[in-house]
């Protein structure tokens, strides 16, 4: 997790392998597809980084395990620092995670609250 072109990458592969799930299994929106697959790449790599912890290896920077959190993976992330114990005693980093939840919670309660009206802006745009 070097640099910000990598986290890209992989953010552009999530992206395509929910597509591809989708083709696969079309009853399901792309976007949980993507929501899924990113929460389980974030639960992945909070792990690792705990790993990584543990046997004094090099370990991934917090900035990414921050961006990806924001990105959708909150809840994988959330969940891997209370299964694995990682990042709990760090309040900083503990806090910044929880304000990504309120940032996430309050949009995902946004969407659901205002769907009608979501979609039928989406669909004055496309006709």
């Amino acid at each position: 997790m070097c640099c910000n072109g990598f986290r890209i990458i992989l953010m552009f592969s999530l992206a395509v392998i929910s597509f591809v799930l989708n083709d696969f299994y079309p009853t399901i929106p792309v976007i949980l597809w993507y929501l899924i697959s990113i929460n389980l790449f974030t639960f992945l790599l909070f792990s690792i980084d705990k790993y990584y912890s543990l046997k004094k290896r090099k370990r991934v920077p917090e900035i990414s395990l921050h961006f990806f959190s924001l990105a959708g993976g909150i809840f994988g992330a959330l969940i891997a620092m209370v299964v694995v114990k990682h990042k709990i005693k760090k309040k900083i980093f503990l806090s910044i995670q929880i304000f990504i939840a309120i940032i996430w919670v309050i949009s995902i309660y946004y969407i659901l609250t205002n769907l009608e009206t979501i979609q039928n802006a989406l669909q004055s745009l496309s006709a």
